[in-house]
């Protein structure tokens, strides 16, 4: 048993040590070649999945969702693009013969991708018990499967091998391989059609196991909702500005970290679901992203409105603008986040949003309220309101006997 709990821990480390040279072979200068700040920081993702995943298999050995975050790091991508890089950039000769080892990573380096991807899929698919909702639902994972093993099973009986990542054009003949490049895309063709389609029925079984869910289980999957949100919100612009450049390099930041929100959340859910409240979480993330939002657009709307009026008035742009719009967005920092706080609360938390008004116009009535049995009425209702108890007793202790002043039974059993 304690083996058992031990090895996901060697796991880690293996993972963490293979990941880690080819981010040292970077800094080091060993690969030329210019070094992009997204290649040191992507194979963090992997060794952060690998950690909850050990974290879960020695807590919970049977857990195959701990299981399905090891798995990313057995693409082992960063090893197999450290490899190709220096051919793909043309800093190294490709070699006349290859060696089967140089065959046997451009052979890895073509489906290992889906040791990443694949595994996001089955949790959305499995979560959080580790089973498909029902016996209706588990035909989904056999197809899942079929679908994996399509892309290595092709890679293998393809007539030529070669990148599919950097900006190499080169190829090797696959020494075992048989079928041409046309007659290989007539085949995956059907199969690439119906990852999408699968990828949205996993979607649509968590959609269905959470309207089903209560308690404890639907608390860890609003965790992997949250998860999900936050990936949205950080691929969407790395998506729009898929180039090269420092605008992407920026953008990849927040990509990487919304990759990395999926093992945390889901850590959270199986280990201690309730280590955080969910709902504050996001409730908190909705507020700050669309203070971010319009923050962002009164900065730069001001700053280009700005340039444009001294442009127009002296001829030339000033430095003033960019210490107006700073600030202008200083100044409505407090009262936007208030009032989309507000909005928030009335649109999606309504009853929070009622029982803090009514504790508001209880702290109001309280400060000019002088007569304690019309106070004492007060505060049962509120209490009440806000509370939703079924049954409630108010003590006060004038000197130093107790005296029940009022109570309110609402006639359950609580």
């Amino acid at each position: 048993m304690k083996f058992k709990s031990t090895l996901p821990w060697l796991f880690f480390i293996l993972i963490t040590a293979a990941f880690t040279y080819p981010v040292l072979d970077l800094l080091a200068g060993a690969s030329t070649g210019p070094v992009r700040w997204a290649e040191l920081l992507f194979p963090l993702i992997p060794v952060v999945f690998a950690f909850v995943g050990a974290l879960i298999i020695s807590r919970q050995p049977g857990n195959v969702i701990g299981l399905l975050l090891m798995l990313p790091g057995a693409s082992m991508f960063s090893l197999t693009d450290n490899y190709l890089r220096p051919f793909n950039l043309g800093y190294a000769v490709l070699p006349v013969s290859p060696s089967p080892v140089f065959l046997l990573v451009l052979w890895f380096s073509n489906w290992n991708w889906i040791l990443l991807v694949f595994p996001i899929m089955y949790i959305m698919l499995l979560f959080p018990t580790g089973r498909p909702l029902s016996q209706r639902w588990s035909w989904l994972v056999y197809a899942g499967i079929l679908l994996a093993l399509s892309l290595p099973v092709s890679t293998t009986v393809s007539k030529t091998l070669m990148p599919v990542s950097g900006d190499g054009s080169w190829s090797y003949p696959n020494p075992i391989g048989f079928i041409d490049a046309e007659q290989l895309n007539a085949i995956l063709t059907p199969l690439l059609l119906a990852f999408p389609v699968w990828i949205v029925f996993c979607a649509v079984s968590l959609f269905v196991r959470f309207s089903r869910s209560r308690a404890v289980e639907r608390e860890q999957i609003k965790w992997l909702f949250f998860a999900a949100a936050v990936f949205t919100l950080c691929y969407v612009p790395s998506f729009l500005d898929n180039n090269f450049t420092n605008a992407e390099n920026f953008w990849n930041f927040f990509f990487l970290l919304g990759l990395m929100v999926f093992p945390i959340s889901i850590g959270m859910a199986i280990l201690k679901y309730r280590l955080f409240d969910i709902e504050i979480i996001i409730r908190r993330t909705l507020v700050y992203t669309l203070l971010t939002a319009m923050l962002g657009i009164v900065y730069f709307g001001g700053v280009t409105l700005l340039q444009s009026v001294f442009a127009s008035i002296s001829g030339q742009q000033s430095p003033a603008a960019l210490v107006i719009s700073t600030l202008a967005i200083a100044a409505l920092f407090s009262p936007l986040r208030r009032r989309i706080q507000d909005f928030i609360d009335r649109r999606f938390y309504r009853q929070k949003y009622n029982a803090e008004k009514a504790l508001a116009q209880f702290a109001a009535a309280a400060r000019s309220e002088t007569n304690l049995e019309t106070l004492s009425e007060q505060l049962i209702e509120i209490v009440d309101t806000t509370m939703q108890v079924g049954w409630l007793n108010l003590w006060l202790q004038p000197g130093t006997k107790d005296q029940r002043l009022h109570h309110k039974d609402r006639g359950d059993s609580q």
